[in-house]
Parts: C-alpha cells; sequence; structure tokens
C-alpha cells in the first residue's frame, strides 16, 4: 500500500510538473488611435501591429528589402526592445543588431513603419500581453505563421480597422471594411465615378516574397 501511494503522489508531482514547465507566449501588441495620447474612448483607428517576443520573425514586402527581428522584453516585462538584423540572419544570432528600439507598455508612440504596402499614419498605444485568448475582427489581418497550416500562434500580424482609408489624391484611395467576415476593399481611382470592391482574402500559403525562411500568410477579417 505504501508502495502503491507513493506511485501515486509520483504521477501528481509530474503530472504538476508538466504544467508549471509550459511557458508563456508574450505578444507586444500596438493598438491603433488618431490621436497622440491614444484616447482610448475615441475608439480605435488605423494601423496596428502584433509581434510574438523570443523569435526571430522576417517583415517586408521583399526579400532583399525585409528584415529580422527579435524581441526582448525589460524588468518586469514593463517595456520590449525590437531588435533589428540583416535579412540573411534568419536565426537573429549577430551579437551585434544593426539596431535596437525601444517601446513602454501603456505608451503612445507614433506607429512604426515596418515596410508594409500602405504608408501608416495613426498613433499606437503599446502594451505587452501574456497568453492572449484570441485576436478580434478586424476589416483586414494579415498573418505570419511558421506552421503550414497557419495554425498555432502567428509570428506577428498586422491590421487596418474598420473602415480605414488610405488617400492617394483628391479623389482616389483605398477603404478597407470587414463584411460577413470577409475582408474588402473599395478602391477608387476618381471617386464616385471609378471605383471598384475586391475581396482580400487569402487562404493559408506560403509567402512567396520571403526566401530565407518558411513562412506562411492569410488574410482575414
Amino acid at each position: 500500500m505504501l508502495f502503491q501511494n507513493s506511485i501515486y503522489l509520483l504521477g501528481i508531482f509530474l503530472i504538476g510538473y508538466l504544467f508549471l514547465v509550459v511557458e508563456s507566449i508574450y505578444y507586444v501588441e500596438m493598438t491603433p488611435y488618431e490621436d497622440y495620447q491614444c484616447t482610448v474612448s475615441k475608439g480605435e483607428s488605423g494601423v496596428g501591429y502584433a509581434f510574438v517576443v523570443g523569435e526571430c520573425f522576417a517583415i517586408g514586402d521583399f526579400t532583399p528589402t525585409l528584415n529580422n527581428y527579435k524581441i526582448t522584453l525589460g524588468e518586469g516585462n514593463n517595456n520590449a526592445t525590437f531588435h533589428l538584423y540583416d535579412n540573411h540572419d534568419i536565426s537573429c544570432s549577430n551579437e551585434n543588431p544593426l539596431n535596437d528600439v525601444t517601446y513602454f507598455a501603456n505608451e503612445c508612440y507614433k506607429v512604426p513603419d515596418m515596410g508594409m504596402y500602405f504608408q501608416p499614419y495613426n498613433y499606437v498605444l503599446v502594451t505587452i500581453k501574456e497568453n492572449p485568448s484570441s485576436m478580434p475582427e478586424y476589416a483586414y489581418k494579415y498573418s505570419q505563421f511558421t506552421d503550414p497550416n497557419c495554425l498555432g500562434n502567428p509570428q506577428w500580424y498586422y491590421f487596418y480597422t474598420n473602415n480605414t482609408v488610405f488617400h492617394f489624391g483628391d479623389n482616389s484611395f483605398s477603404k478597407f471594411y470587414c463584411d460577413q467576415g470577409e475582408p474588402l476593399q473599395l478602391y477608387c481611382e476618381d471617386y464616385p465615378t471609378n471605383c471598384t470592391t475586391g475581396v482580400e482574402l487569402l487562404t493559408c500559403g506560403r509567402n512567396v516574397f520571403v526566401w530565407h525562411e518558411d513562412v506562411y500568410r492569410t488574410v482575414s477579417c
């Protein structure tokens, strides 16, 4: 009986240990607002991001111009430093990053331009989240994964809030919105006479513009 009890207690200990060694996933989230104070009561607006902490990931439209990043958290997880690496350094292993930028939690910043197609113009409130449970629905959300089925936690994603507009001239613009789970873009070359609406949805697939890493992307709301 004593032996059986010992085995039982050992089993409980091992199960508890396995739960304890499961590491948390942290994300640096940048929630977009129009004003430089990131006034939450005014509602979200513009371009936002979320980045996983501790992994090396590539960002950019095309391999010759993309960069690799790795994020580390400061003491107490009250700040996050983005370490920038050359696009050939796919493991972010160089002891001397090309550049370091630190963001403090719950502070408002001009939205960083990460080399995406549209030029962002808003401000972002930076937060550091542990094991975020879900991702909200937006007008447009581009997510990058290492998993070929785009499952699990994305390395990063960027998004446009509903009705985000990018202007290219007096009557030329793109407007993004979500309708019944589909990300849509209204593009007007000469508003209101020359406008078209296109579906921006992309199912999971290899990101062919990133040559050095095997990464996959989706576009959704």
